[in-house]
């Protein structure tokens, strides 16, 4: 919603895509992107004081796991960043990440290695879409291909 609806969002936005444009638009760069880490991190550490004090129950026993990170990231990465596609990449990610110790004839390294594949995929499709993009806007402006 805030992405979407708002100006603050709008700002981010705009930021994000080119700060020397939103800044001739009048928009402080600097501040916006101040301001966007400050909620991320605000999210983050709600997120993971949630998180440690619903599965461990006890604000003492909290033992933080860089895995928990690494599988966030995965997940956004694999939902490309819609709020709508998060749960179904966090249950397919979650399918694969809890099935691998349920199969006995199957190394566990292997759903590892197709957990990485289907991240790295997914990623090989940003990058390439990305070079297309920037191909034909050099083939626009007349440069070389």
């Amino acid at each position: 919603f805030l992405m979407k609806k708002t100006k603050t969002g709008y700002e981010i936005t705009a930021v994000g895509l080119n700060p020397n444009a939103a800044q001739y638009a009048g928009m402080s760069a600097k501040r916006t992107i101040a301001l966007s880490m400050v909620i991320s991190g605000a999210l983050s550490g709600l997120g993971g004081a949630v998180y440690g004090l619903g599965y461990f129950e006890n604000f003492f026993e909290q033992y933080s796991s860089l895995q928990i990170g690494w599988d966030g990231m995965a997940v956004a990465l694999l939902a490309s960043n819609n709020p709508i596609a998060i749960p179904f990449a966090a249950l397919l990610y979650g399918i694969l990440a809890i099935g691998k110790t349920g199969m006995q004839d199957v190394p566990q390294e292997v759903i590892d290695v197709v957990s990485a594949l289907i991240i790295f995929f997914v990623g090989s499709n940003y990058i390439i879409r990305r070079y297309i993009k920037l191909r034909k806007q050099t083939a626009s402006k007349g440069g070389k291909s």
